[in-house]
């Protein structure tokens, strides 16, 4: 992802991210060689973001595909992760992104004390693929 010219900007936001904003795996079939595992989102995570960290996946998955003049590891097998439209509602949300990486419906249900627990920016992630993109304060070091 760091030489792909619309997402490197977004590289040190999507590795800050964690692994509690991605989707999770449902497995569907573990004897065939392709397994798919359709994509399962977290109730609490924004169209924008979903759309950043899709376009991460597709990347993710381009650089992992079988080098030309390489085999294939003997004994693995394809995982194909297809969109689907389940939700984990039980997902826990990281704490401290800004405004815009959540749902706002997601957020209008919460309590006042959820949401003072979360520690929600009062600013937006620019998602946009140009210009410097803004970090996170809770992400930074």
């Amino acid at each position: 992802m760091a030489d792909h010219p619309t997402l490197r900007r977004h590289l040190p936001f999507i590795k800050d991210l964690g692994t509690q904003a991605m989707s999770s795996d449902e497995s569907e079939d573990e004897v065939r060689r392709t397994i798919s595992y359709p994509r399962v989102y977290p109730a609490w995570r924004s169209e924008q973001l979903a759309t950043l960290l899709w376009q991460a996946d597709d990347v993710a998955a381009a650089n992992a595909t079988v080098s030309i003049g390489k085999r294939k590891k003997v004994g693995t097998q394809l995982r194909l992760r297809p969109h689907s439209g389940k939700v984990n509602t039980e997902a826990a949300a990281p704490p401290g992104l800004p405004r815009n990486c959540y749902k706002t419906s997601w957020l209008a249900n919460l309590l006042p004390r959820q949401v003072r627990a979360l520690r929600v920016q009062d600013k937006d992630y620019d998602f946009s693929s140009s210009g410097s993109p803004t970090v996170p304060e809770a992400m930074q070091s």
